[in-house]
């Protein structure tokens, strides 16, 4: 198994394209599963305009025999409602349209009217049975040997007064005798090229909970899916938590929605056409709150890669509609896929995603690929099968990503409370430390001497000696409660500092200050103990020319701070920093600062810190 790491590019493109390739794999497979689908169910073969049922059981299948093959078609005629008697125009392979087929009279295009006409021989005697198709969008009816079987939506010649509901609107089961089955089926006057699905023939005894118990979970998810999503929201709106539970949630609830708008055409008796609108809307309202998700969790939305992708979907989809119903349908279908498969890559590789959120997010988007993905082509007539199975188990999959994430997320949030716990007492105990490290007897002791040579000096110049003693003493004890402070404030505290220094060496110190930026924050009393390092180690009391340097600059990424001596430097090898250098070390990394100490023998010592921007 591929070791995957955080900021490893080369892993995550591998990662990604073993995502799509098993993703490819799964929907070749479902398509080899689609074209046998007969012979593993072992229902009869429709060849010819004739299927023969014999030595089959009809009313013992859990799933209805399904009559995909070829019909004799009728263009523009009822031959059962209107009582003709003409030959039919040729044979048309169900699941397909008429679109563009040529019978000896030209192209057909994609509106109309027409009859379906299968004879079945040797169906068993004395039992019920009914012909069907779920959640079509069209209107249509199905006769057997001349009487009504099966109606869904109210037929017209004119397409203005079709009606399409989607649902069983009649039912009239029909007792077999053994003989010859004449089954027809009549479509309603349409803009979508016809009956461009598989019609199913199943005994009126069978159970068939084949897809009834699989849709009951897409309802149980509905119903749980919308609650989470009040109860996130509410809880957001009233005691303020984060969305990070709601965005999923929602993401959730629409999917959901995705998988039964076919089963809502079955109980509100929702047009077809406005059920496909109100899918099209959910799944696209899912990936949109899925990218605002990815963003929230570190991803980078860069704007015109964006945008290009959702115009292009944005037309792939209208394409579809457009040429719905004719062969070019499949080819907008197959575009606006591969726009989708595409939107996800730049998240998938953005670094900011740990190894958990990269792997749990490409299984996540995988399986509402080929959800979306499936339910184009089950649309579109191009399965022979109904989807509820994948549609149920692909949902399960998705609710068990978005638990993993979830329960990830209640053990990072845990993580960093327990760290954030530690870094206060890190930090509460380096600032103390820090502290104590300022005020020193023997610091105090020579200052003090030093300001009482000041007064034999003169009174002016004892008081400022005195002045600049307070001023140190007041910086150290005020910021026990802070954490930073404005770099400015800091440099006040430096030159205080460097000043009590200097009335020991009468004057004979210089502290340079080349200040370029001044506008951020650091640690407080965190740069006294550089200045004084210099001072005490590096032999500067002991020169004539001794001085420090003290710089800031900014760059594109960071603040860089130096101070710099020309003292007698060390060797960096054989000398351990002391504590005071190693708390203001300790204390910059807290804020993600980096300190780099340079020196050698002779050569001074340079002390450099990067601060980043963020």
């Amino acid at each position: 198994m591929t070791k995957f790491k955080s900021k490893n590019t080369n892993s995550r493109i591998v990662f990604c394209v073993l995502m799509y390739t098993a993703l490819a794999l799964f929907i070749l497979g479902l398509f080899l599963f689609n074209a046998n689908y007969t012979s593993i169910y072992k229902s009869p073969q429709v060849d010819n305009g004739t299927v023969d049922f014999t030595d089959v059981d009809i009313p013992s299948r859990d799933v209805a025999c399904n009559l995909a093959g070829e019909w004799e078609f009728f263009y523009n005629k009822w031959i059962v409602t209107d009582n003709e008697t003409c030959q039919p125009d040729g044979m048309i392979k169900l699941p397909d349209t008429w679109t563009y087929k040529n019978f000896g009279n030209g192209s057909l295009p994609k509106t109309g009217y027409g009859s379906y006409r299968l004879y079945a021989e040797n169906v068993q005697a004395d039992i019920d049975i009914i012909v069907y198709r779920h959640y079509p969008d069209f209107a249509y009816r199905a006769f057997i040997n001349g009487q009504l079987n099966y109606r869904s939506g109210t037929l017209s010649k004119d397409i203005g007064q079709t009606v399409v509901t989607g649902r069983t609107d009649e039912r009239h089961p029909y007792k077999t005798d053994g003989g010859l089955v004449e089954i027809v089926i009549e479509v309603s006057a349409t803009n979508a090229g016809g009956f461009n699905a598989a019609p199913w023939l199943a005994a009126t005894s069978t159970g068939n909970s084949y897809g009834t118990s699989l849709r009951s979970f897409n309802y149980i998810a509905l119903g749980i899916t919308t609650a989470a999503v009040i109860i996130s929201i509410l809880s957001f709106l009233f005691f303020r938590y984060k969305r990070d539970i709601t965005v999923p949630a929602v993401i959730l609830a629409l999917y959901a929605h995705f998988l039964v708008s076919k089963d809502m055409l079955y109980v509100f008796g929702l047009q077809a056409t406005a059920a496909m609108i109100l899918e099209f809307f959910s799944s696209i309202a899912a990936f949109v709150l899925l990218a605002l998700h990815f963003k929230k969790n570190g991803a980078l939305l860069k704007k015109i890669p964006v945008i290009i992708t959702s115009a292009a979907g944005a037309v792939f989809t209208v394409l579809l509609f457009i040429f719905y119903g004719t062969p070019l349908a499949p080819v907008f279908a197959f575009l606006l896929f591969a726009v989708g498969c595409s939107y996800f890559v730049p998240f998938m590789l953005n670094k900011k995603f740990t190894t958990v959120q990269f792997v749990v997010y490409g299984v996540l988007f995988m399986f509402l690929m080929s959800v979306f993905f499936f339910e184009l082509c089950d649309w579109l007539g191009l399965l022979v099968f109904g989807t509820e199975f994948i549609f149920t188990y692909e949902l399960m999959a998705i609710i068990g990503c978005f638990t993993v994430l979830w329960l990830w997320k209640l053990a990072k949030t845990a993580r960093t409370a327990i760290r954030v716990s530690e870094l206060e007492c890190e930090l509460s105990a380096v600032k103390s430390q820090a502290l104590k490290a300022q005020i020193k007897p023997h610091f105090i002791y020579n200052s003090l001497t030093a300001i009482q040579a000041q007064y034999r000096n003169g009174l002016c110049e004892g008081d400022r000696a005195i002045e600049q003693f307070a001023s140190h003493l007041r910086t150290i004890t005020d910021s026990n409660g802070e954490d930073l402070i404005p770099f400015e404030d800091e440099i006040r505290n430096v030159l205080n500092y460097f000043e009590l220094e200097n009335l020991r060496t009468n004057g004979k110190l210089n502290l340079l200050l080349d200040l370029n930026f001044s506008d951020f924050t650091v640690p407080v009393l965190s740069l006294q103990p550089l200045v004084e390092n210099s001072i005490k180690h590096g032999g500067l009391r002991e020169r004539q020319d001794g001085s420090i340097m003290l710089s800031s600059d900014k760059t594109d990424k960071s603040v860089i701070i130096t101070v710099s001596d020309n003292g007698n430097g060390f060797d960096l090898n054989s000398v351990h920093t002391g504590v005071g250098i190693e708390n203001t070390k300790k204390r910059f990394e807290l804020i993600n600062a980096e300190m780099r100490i340079e020196s050698a023998q002779g050569s001074g010592t340079q002390v450099t810190i990067e601060i980043p921007l963020e």
